[in-house]
C-alpha cells in the first residue's frame, strides 16, 4: 500500500513539474497602457527567471531599452531608448531569452509571442 501512495506521490509531483512554466506578469490593462505610452514598461517575473539572466541578455538590447531589475521584488523595469515598436518588440525577445513562455495579462496567460504581437506592437 506504502509502494501505490509514493508512487501516486510521484505521478503527481513529475506531472507538475511538467505542467510548471516559466511566467512573466504584466500591469493591468489601464496601467500597461499607461506604461507603453511611456515607454516604460515593467513585468514581475517568476522565481525560476535569475535576476542574472534578465541582467545579462539585457545587456544585447542596450540600444533598444535599458533593464533595471529588483532580485528583492523580482520586477524588471525597461525603459526604451525611444518609445518605437522595434524597441518594444525587441522586449518580446528579451523574454524569450530569458525563458519565459507565457505572459500573465489580465488574468490570462498568453504565450509570449502572442503577448508580444498583440500588446508590444
Amino acid at each position: 500500500m506504502k509502494k501505490v501512495f509514493f508512487s501516486f506521490l510521484f505521478i503527481m509531483a513529475l506531472s507538475a513539474g511538467i505542467n510548471a512554466q516559466v511566467y512573466a506578469v504584466a500591469a493591468s490593462k489601464t496601467e500597461y497602457a499607461t506604461q507603453k505610452a511611456n515607454g516604460v514598461i515593467t513585468f514581475r517575473f517568476g522565481a525560476d527567471v535569475l535576476p542574472e539572466t534578465i541582467l545579462t541578455n539585457g545587456e544585447n538590447f542596450s540600444e533598444n531599452f535599458t533593464t533595471v531589475f529588483d532580485a528583492a521584488t523580482y520586477v524588471g523595469t525597461f525603459t526604451m531608448k525611444e518609445n518605437t515598436e522595434m524597441n518594444r518588440l525587441m522586449l518580446g525577445r528579451l523574454l524569450i531569452m530569458c525563458g519565459v513562455e507565457v505572459v500573465e495579462f489580465e488574468g490570462t496567460q498568453i504565450p509570449v509571442y502572442q503577448f508580444s504581437n498583440e500588446q508590444l506592437k
